[in-house]
């Protein structure tokens, strides 16, 4: 199974909150024998990361759209990242739920300050996720997805 992680890394403090993530969710993972079945995928592997020059920007948005809406089809969860109102996340999460995929919204602090849209769209909001309690919450999650996602892999005319 396939997660979108959409968040924004632009900033230090959001590449250190991604740094922490990635490595809380692995463990995470490893701990339930789940790391050889989910994978984590993360569009800035793909995408470029063009937002801190307005020139390239222009050139190359259309093309980082496609990379990021194919990335979007391959995947089966988005968890998105509330985090300072970033206008791309809420494109993910928004066309996740458009093509009927499950969001789940992530927070450092509180999920509840996310425009409400983006709040309407998610399954699941999860507050303090670097916190054990929010990472075992979260991992609880990913395991129910993944256990419906492998059923429905098992039973496809149910889809």
């Amino acid at each position: 199974m396939k997660i979108y992680f959409a968040h924004p890394c632009f900033t230090p403090e959001q590449r250190e909150f991604k740094k922490q993530f990635l490595e809380k969710i692995a463990a995470g993972l490893t701990q339930n024998n789940l790391n050889k079945d989910i994978i984590i995928i993360d569009p800035f592997d793909y995408a470029l990361n063009i937002e801190g020059d307005i020139e390239t920007k222009l050139k190359m948005a259309e093309s980082v759209k496609i990379e990021c809406i194919r990335l979007l089809e391959e995947c089966d969860i988005v968890i998105a990242l509330v985090y300072d109102n970033d206008t791309g996340t809420a494109f993910e999460a928004g066309y996740a739920h458009a093509v009927n995929k499950p969001v789940i919204l992530i927070s450092q602090e509180n999920c509840s300050l996310a425009n409400a849209m983006l709040i309407g769209s998610a399954k699941v909001m999860i507050d303090n996720v670097l916190d054990e309690n929010g990472m075992e919450k979260l991992i609880g999650m990913m395991k129910f997805f993944y256990n419906t996602w492998q059923a429905s892999q098992k039973y496809p005319e149910n889809n």
